[in-house]
């Protein structure tokens, strides 16, 4: 709430809305923020197979995306939503926070960015030069996929909790999530990654070649790093238990995307509770641009580190 005065009067109130906007390399699709007056967008990224393009979003057939590209030859890609797309959903809120993917994995979060400057001189312009009322913050997740989901769901929290908090009280809280969380991707096929420049083609060729799983993680720039190789399933979650002990993973949210493996996501949650029996973990298939990275059977694990960081 906002109180505001008019003719001379104190006491009417505004209510300010807020808007929690992701690209769509967050696989949320359906989320409800619990917050009052907040409201939650996906905005697409895109994907090219052989002339067609689809569109990452809740109407997508991830399947069908799927096939398509394990029957293609050819080289495939993947595009970042426009500015205009940023800018449609950025103009429908008034305290309004967009997380996208790694800068340094697409350019959606440049376009955002292009975007926000053009929603705010567009409201510059029609409130006489002010901006006072407007608010629009870009994070730059560094990351894809659980990461992300993550960072919704707790910033819903926070403002759902936190009823009186300004614009950079919610911002700075999601900054330091963003400092405090991490992801990782379990993979065992990279050719998409190598083919679109995501993984070093060496490490990537040589993977394949022993048919074994990779373990990667976001490095501080937003890179895909490489943890390691694992063989079977068992060491595969204990490598991933391991890596999230070794970065302050003490019982926190985790979100596990996955990629048709059900059975290898809620096997990885079983592990994690017994070594953390308080964790509280979410898993949710990947969408199209996730799963077009992570390929068949891909885990992507996203959790936070210490709330209190």
């Amino acid at each position: 709430m906002q109180v505001i005065i008019r003719n001379g009067c104190v006491g009417e109130r505004l209510i300010m809305s807020w808007a929690i906007i992701c690209d769509s390399s967050c696989n949320l699709r359906t989320f409800e923020p619990k917050t009052p007056d907040c409201r939650f967008a996906s905005v697409p990224l895109k994907v090219s197979v052989a002339g067609t393009e689809y569109t990452d979003d809740i109407n997508l057939d991830v399947k069908a995306l799927n096939q398509a590209v394990s029957l293609e030859s050819a080289a495939t890609s993947s595009s970042c939503p426009s500015a205009g797309e940023w800018a449609e959903e950025f103009r429908n809120g008034d305290k309004v926070i967009a997380i996208t993917i790694s800068s340094n994995l697409s350019g959606s979060h440049e376009a955002a960015l292009m975007a926000r400057n053009i929603v705010m001189d567009e409201y510059a312009r029609r409130h006489n030069g002010q901006i006072e009322g407007k608010d629009i913050f870009v994070l730059d997740s560094k990351a894809a996929g659980g990461k992300l989901e993550v960072m919704v769901v707790l910033l819903d929290r926070y403002l759902n909790s936190h009823s009186d908090c300004t614009f950079d009280d919610a911002v700075s809280y999601l900054t330091g999530l963003e400092r405090n969380s991490m992801v990782l991707y379990s993979l065992s096929r990279y050719d998409n990654l190598v083919k679109n420049g995501r993984m070093p083609k060496l490490a990537g060729t040589i993977a394949s070649k022993l048919n074994i799983r990779m373990l990667g993680t976001a490095s501080p720039q937003g890179t895909i790093k490489i943890v390691g190789p694992t063989r079977g399933e068992k060491k595969t979650y204990r490598k991933i238990i391991e890596t999230m002990g070794s970065d302050g993973y003490n019982g926190g949210m985790v979100y596990i995307d996955h990629v048709d493996n059900i059975n290898g996501a809620q096997a990885l949650k079983v592990a994690i509770l017994e070594q953390w029996p308080g964790a509280e973990i979410r898993i949710i298939p990947c969408g199209g641009l996730c799963s077009y990275y992570a390929e068949e059977s891909g885990l992507i694990i996203g959790y936070e580190w210490d709330r209190t960081k």
